[in-house]
């Protein structure tokens, strides 16, 4: 019995000691470079044919676990790809473009496309060569970055490999735009 008492100040003590003050911000404002949690594939294009044109588009949103430890996590997210050679294509409803419908600001008309997946990531494949907008949405499932989205115009060459990850910031706010910053791997 004695032996407990002499525990009890050492475990008040411990907590004590591991308590976070309230006013203590759950995460940081902005603890990662991006481009440090990037990780490419050592070759995304492994038994791809050299004569077909490949884009593979994989979406992931920065997420902290219990002990706000960050890591890259895989997010169901709409991705599609619209031709856009002589056009500037942007999104202003972000519910249209999980349609597939974006607006051109050139021609101030609706531009449509069939190329619309639900998921981490798709492989679209034999593209013609020319210019591409390639559109990332987050899913409404979320807890913060609800249809959130990013875009990115690319070129694809004849028998050209792309491969393309968007990775969403822990603060991403809902129906918010992100740049692209990651970069891409072609061959």
């Amino acid at each position: 019995m004695k032996n407990h008492f002499f525990l009890l100040p050492i475990m008040i003590a411990l907590m004590c000691g591991c308590a976070k003050n309230i006013s203590d911000p759950l995460v940081e404002k902005d603890p990662i470079n991006m481009d440090s949690i990037y990780q490419e594939p050592t070759d995304p294009f492994l038994g791809t044919p050299d004569k077909m044109s490949v884009v593979m588009v994989s979406a992931s949103k920065v997420i902290y676990n219990q002990w706000q430890n960050f890591f890259v996590h895989p997010e169901d997210s709409y991705i599609m790809i619209w031709p856009s050679e002589n056009r500037k294509l942007v999104i202003k409803d972000v519910d249209k473009a999980i349609k597939g419908i974006v607006t051109d600001e050139i021609t101030k008309t609706e531009v449509e496309t069939n190329f619309v997946h639900k998921g981490t990531g798709i492989t679209f494949q034999d593209l013609i060569p020319g210019k591409y907008t390639v559109a990332v949405i987050l899913n409404e499932d979320l807890e913060n970055g609800k249809k959130a989205y990013s875009t990115k115009e690319i070129t694809v060459k004849q028998y050209g490999k792309i491969y393309m990850k968007k990775i969403f910031s822990y603060n991403i706010k809902d129906n918010e735009f992100e740049e692209w910053t990651t970069k891409l791997i072609e061959k």
